[in-house]
């Protein structure tokens, strides 16, 4: 990232307009030709950044650290992917506290998955990693006197709450009005073509990727990559194409459902498609690390902190 031709600004942004960017804090305008919006979706801590600058994400982790220590007992709502990656890693990291994962349907995880891999997926929580999980219910009253009640009007011990119940939409800072019927937001992010153009001809020079797009398929690091790449090919064939000439675009190829859940070091379970893999050939895509050595080098950032590397 330190090419000659590559400018990093640090910066908030409080407006995304049709060839301009607001920065907040500042009335800063950043103009351009083509933009790609790689924004995400919102997370609060833990389960997201919260923080805009590294000493205050660090302070953030430290104290998110320090809160799990204290707690004895520790709930954590939602059993999508995060919720279940986040209860199943604070047991297997600290076995001795009482950890609870409550979640509203029957089964977790919802997508286009099998009932054979979220029953696994249970079975593991609780057989295997030792995880209490509430299925069927949702919690009712705000956290207070360290306990949460379902709506069963079950009580669970609550020393720490960890919400995990979704994202927030980032349409508020997109001021990009719809030249068609349909708007440029629809609930679940910034509408889409298979070349990664916003879907409004009035925005063809906008690129989206990531969590910040309307998609069908799973919200996964690697179709973000893969659609960053696309984006990228895409604007580099608009600029380089000669005047009047429409080249031919990339489309985003139709890729099968998939979700690894790493649920602590140790255990894991993935579906591809239709099938739910067996734990040994799940094994062969699982790091040590988790994978974030893979992810480094992909980023083609070489220093990044080990495993044993504690806060």
């Amino acid at each position: 990232m330190s090419h000659s031709s590559i400018t990093i600004r640090q910066a908030i942004i409080e407006e995304v307009c049709a060839n301009h960017v607001k920065l907040a804090n500042c009335n800063e305008v950043i103009d351009f030709d083509y933009l790609i919006l790689a924004l995400g979706q919102s997370r609060g801590g833990p389960i997201g950044v919260g923080a805009s600058t590294k000493n205050d994400y660090v302070k953030d982790l430290n104290k998110h650290h320090k809160d799990i220590t204290s707690a004895k007992s520790i709930v954590v709502v939602g059993g999508g992917a995060v919720g279940i990656e986040m209860a199943s890693d604070i047991k297997c990291d600290f076995p001795e506290k009482d950890v609870t994962l409550i979640h509203s349907r029957p089964l977790p995880i919802p997508g286009p998955f099998k009932d054979e891999f979220r029953q696994e997926t249970i079975r593991i929580l609780k057989e295997d990693i030792g995880v209490n999980v509430i299925l069927g219910e949702r919690v009712v009253n705000d956290h207070s006197e360290n306990a949460l009640t379902t709506t069963s009007q079950r009580k669970i011990a609550a020393d720490w709450v960890i919400n995990c119940l979704g994202t927030a939409s980032k349409a508020s800072i997109i001021k990009l009005p719809s030249s068609t019927d349909n708007p440029i937001f629809s609930p679940a992010g910034i509408r889409i073509s298979k070349t990664m153009q916003i879907n409004d001809p009035k925005y063809q020079h906008i690129f989206a990727v990531g969590d910040i797009c309307d998609s069908n398929i799973m919200k996964l690091a690697g179709i973000a990559m893969y659609g960053g790449c696309m984006a990228a090919k895409n604007l580099s064939a608009l600029i380089t194409s000669a005047q009047g000439e429409s080249p031919e675009l990339e489309k985003f190829p139709d890729f099968p459902s998939k979700l690894l859940l790493l649920m602590g070091k140790n255990h894991f379970i993935f579906q591809l498609g239709d099938e739910v893999w067996e734990r040994e050939k799940t094994r062969e895509f699982v790091h040590e690390d988790m994978g974030l050595e893979l992810c480094m080098n992909a980023l083609a950032i070489r220093d990044f902190p080990k495993p044993e590397t504690t806060l």
